[in-house]
């Protein structure tokens, strides 16, 4: 038999080093300052990761270390591809630190920011590797996609939908054993109702399905592991992507077993059902879930058979050159043997000039990464001044602008030219590393100058309540309160607040049956938390079976004795508060959402909510998100005021409720948020307190 010489050539026992010691030094180098370039969506999601209201995105900690470990597994193949340097990995390296920067301002998205990131690796590994070679570490940089948190805005949407099909299949599932256990189960939404004999009496319990329970917590490490179970083993592509493919349905049903277990739960004994038990029921779903990931692959696994013989036929393949680019494979082996001189029998410089001409070679790097990263950043300053003159912080003309841009522009063209044309030389990988290290330097010093002058803030310090929530008076006015509703910890984690009320008073001047008589008070405080989008209603009320009859935006009037206007200023007294307390207006812009049941089309009543964020009132979470906090703001936090009027159909009457009620309680809520004035001027927090917290 015989082989060609290709292949007789390889020594697949001893690969070589995939890079070499100084490699190493410059990829510390390197991954410090990317580091320290992007620190501040790191932090963020590092401490999203560990809170306890972000555990849906715990599992981001472990996502660098898989990553890494594929990287680690296929450094055989990726010895036995060339390493090139690639003009355009440079391009999508600036394109991703460019959308870094547009999106901490004005964009401000947290989970774009950290994309953009990703680009920026991608265009990095491409630059200084090569498509060769990427055409394997596109995974590792892909799979970093898992650590970035989904805004709440799209992850509650593909909640809500979850909760649908985990409530409709857990329901079927749990009256297919109530053949054997006399159990009956409806759902009404996400909303199941169980019916079921105990102790010779028929008992009626409710499972709502809330997020804990609806995959959202799970669904992103579901989907985290199951595409690593699929590329971490040596497997074909279509199996691999049908892998990928089969992770969310494999999320789904192992999700619709938890729920299935909470529900035969509830028949034992009800607090199984919640507290520890409910977390440890969700964890242990992570076992089913692997046992199912690796199951379907054992199945795809035996749908083909590999004989020995081929598996080495396509081992050797890998290291075959390919015709097209065999003669620059030879030559970046010329050129890395060049940068190796341990690797040569002899050499053909003495090290002292070997040292100096690496010296040199670092030295051009550096300032061609330098230079052409200035000119970028200048390009891009000059092409939003075109738009808004006055980012440069003096009087200019647009024409003047716009033909400065088209300068700036044609020194990047030019300087990318030159640059290319020095890669080309020899050394060229000591060129494009020095110049990484340039872009990125340029980059850090020009992100931190930037945020020093416009005194950005980047992550916003939490900043406590003047006085817990719960020290809203029972009784004030002609309102009494008839319910003070504790939420359990499964509510909680779906809240993520321990600082809330939720109350229902009573208007003790009219009938306790005359419609509108009783008001629903819910109020929920956030402070510090990187994504503004809280528990709204138009999701919850949905979520839970009720119908949606209509939403709009309206004003709610706070009128009243108490309040009082102070140099145009309005104020407030409040026996909660020994001074004053601030109003940002009495005319608060409100969201009015109608709802009523499924079956009873007549029936329907009005909840009316706003925001309080930063010292504003604001109607919606789309107002919190782009209009809640200033890019300078050192401190953040909302609270969320939501009040329900029963049995009112009328949304006007509603309205005129929830102001007549609001205008007696807004004082004492006011009261124990954050004085935004104080906060500004830096007398609140005290310093002790937001130390320790």
């Amino acid at each position: 038999m015989t082989t060609t010489p290709a292949i007789q050539s390889i020594d697949i026992a001893t690969p070589k080093r995939l890079m070499t010691r100084s490699s190493w030094l410059w990829l510390g180098l390197i991954g410090i300052l990317f580091s320290i370039l992007f620190r501040n969506f790191l932090v963020r999601m590092a401490l999203i990761a560990m809170s306890r209201w972000g555990g849906d995105w715990s599992h981001a900690l472990v996502i660098p270390l898989i990553a890494g470990w594929y990287v680690y597994q296929q450094q055989g193949r990726l010895d036995l591809k060339p390493r090139k340097i690639s003009g355009t990995g440079l391009a999508v390296l600036f394109m991703g630190i460019f959308s870094y920067a547009w999106w901490i301002y004005p964009g401000r998205n947290d989970m774009l920011q950290g994309y953009s990131m990703i680009i920026a690796l991608f265009g990095l590994v491409l630059f200084l590797q090569g498509w060769s070679r990427m055409r394997i570490l596109w995974f590792p940089v892909a799979y970093m996609i898992f650590a970035v948190k989904v805004s709440d805005r799209i992850w509650e949407q593909i909640a809500w939908k979850l909760q649908l099909i985990a409530a409709e299949a857990a329901t079927a599932a749990l009256n297919f054993f109530g053949v054997f256990l006399k159990l009956e189960a409806s759902v009404t939404g996400s909303t199941i109702r169980l019916s079921f004999e105990k102790d010779g009496q028929w008992i009626v319990e409710v499972l709502n399905v809330a997020e804990a329970c609806s995959g959202l917590r799970m669904l992103a490490a579901f989907m985290a592991l199951g595409v690593a179970v699929a590329f971490l083993a040596d497997r074909a592509w279509w199996q691999r992507w049908t892998l990928v493919v089969l992770t969310l349905p494999i999320a789904v049903a192992v999700n619709v077993g938890r729920v299935t277990a909470l529900g035969l739960l509830h028949l034992v004994d009800k607090q199984w059902a919640a507290g520890d038990v409910h977390t440890f029921v969700g964890m242990l779903m992570l076992i089913p879930a692997l046992l199912g990931f690796l199951c379907v692959a054992w199945i795809l696994d035996q749908l083909i058979l590999q004989d020995d013989e081929s598996l080495e036929m396509d081992a050797c393949s890998d290291a075959v050159p390919d015709e097209q680019t065999s003669d620059d494979d030879l030559q970046d082996q010329a050129l890395k043997s060049s940068e190796e001189p341990d690797s040569l029998p002899a050499r053909s410089q003495t090290t002292a000039e070997q040292s100096l001409v690496s010296r040199w070679r670092i030295m051009w790097g550096l300032g061609a990464g330098l230079c052409l990263a200035l000119l970028i950043g200048l390009s891009y300053g000059l092409f939003l001044a075109c738009f808004r003159p006055h980012l440069l912080g003096f009087e200019i003309q647009k024409p003047l602008v716009v033909g400065l841009f088209c300068v700036s522009v044609a020194g990047v063209a030019v300087g990318g030219w030159g640059f290319r044309r020095m890669l080309r030389s020899h050394g060229q990988f000591v060129l494009a590393q020095a110049a990484c290290v340039g872009v990125l330097v340029t980059a850090v010093v020009g992100l931190q100058t930037v945020v020093g002058v416009t005194k950005a803030v980047l992550i916003k310090k939490p900043v406590p309540v003047r006085q817990s929530l719960v020290v809203l008076p029972q009784s004030f006015g002609r309102w009494q309160m008839i319910d003070d509703e504790r939420l359990s910890n499964e509510i909680l984690e779906e809240l993520r607040t321990r600082e809330y009320i939720s109350r229902t008073y009573r208007d003790t001047a009219m009938p306790i049956t005359e419609p509108g008589s009783t008001v629903r008070l819910h109020v929920a405080y956030y402070t510090g938390t990187p994504d503004t989008v809280p528990h709204v209603p138009d999701r919850c009320f949905v979520a839970a079976g009720l119908s949606p009859r209509g939403k709009s935006q309206s004003i709610l009037n706070m009128r009243g004795p108490n309040y009082r206007s102070v140099d145009g200023k309005w104020f407030a007294s409040s026996p909660l508060s020994k001074k004053l307390v601030r109003i940002p207006q009495i005319d608060i812009p409100a969201t009015v959402f109608s709802f009523g049941p499924v079956k009873q089309p007549k029936l329907q009543s009005n909840v009316i909510y706003f925001f309080v964020a930063n010292g504003n009132f604001l109607p919606s979470p789309d107002h919190v998100r782009f209009g809640g906090f200033s890019l300078t703001d050192e401190y953040s936090f909302y609270c969320k005021i939501e009040i329900g009027v029963h049995l009112v159909a009328d949304p006007e009457l509603a309205r005129q409720r929830a102001s007549d009620f609001l205008s007696e309680i807004l004082p004492q809520i006011m009261a124990c948020l954050p004085d935004w004035d104080d906060v500004t001027e830096g007398r609140w927090p005290p310093h002790g307190l937001d130390a320790q917290r």
